[in-house]
């Protein structure tokens, strides 16, 4: 059930889905890439714009992405209107509370890029079983 947490008087682009939340926004600077730990994993950071609260002041989103969805949001620039479905993940420094975005899907929109979608990862699941393009193949 999408739950939109639009509060009157604030113009936050910010709806939640689930365990998800859901952003769109203009990116405040260009995106930082970087491969991490003994394995190299790829991992992007950003940060976004995402609305006004209801005294005008601007909320800003801070964005990470992992593996394949790093290798797109390392194209993020300054200024790129960009969507970001993801979950938020909560980490103390120095005594504060941090929140970041881990995105699971990364877009970008209403840009004059080549907008590119990565499928989400493969589930870990075991047991399922894949279909052929015919619809005879399907169990029900």
């Amino acid at each position: 059930k999408l739950k939109n947490y639009l509060s009157k008087g604030e113009d936050i682009m910010q709806a939640k889905l689930g365990d998800s939340i859901i952003i769109i926004g203009n990116a405040t600077k260009d995106a930082t890439y970087s491969l991490v730990g003994s394995k190299n994993t790829p991992n992007c950071k950003w940060s976004m714009a995402i609305g006004k609260d209801a005294n005008d002041q601007t909320i800003f989103a801070n964005c990470e992405a992992w593996t394949r969805l790093a290798g797109i949001a390392k194209d993020i620039k300054k200024g790129d209107p960009v969507l970001v479905i993801g979950k938020v993940e909560e980490h103390e420094y120095n005594g504060k509370t941090y929140k970041t975005l881990v995105a699971d899907w990364v877009q970008f929109v209403g840009s004059a890029k080549q907008t590119t979608q990565v499928q989400p990862q493969e589930p870990q699941n075991e047991g399922f079983e894949t279909l052929g393009d015919n619809l005879d193949d399907l169990p029900f």
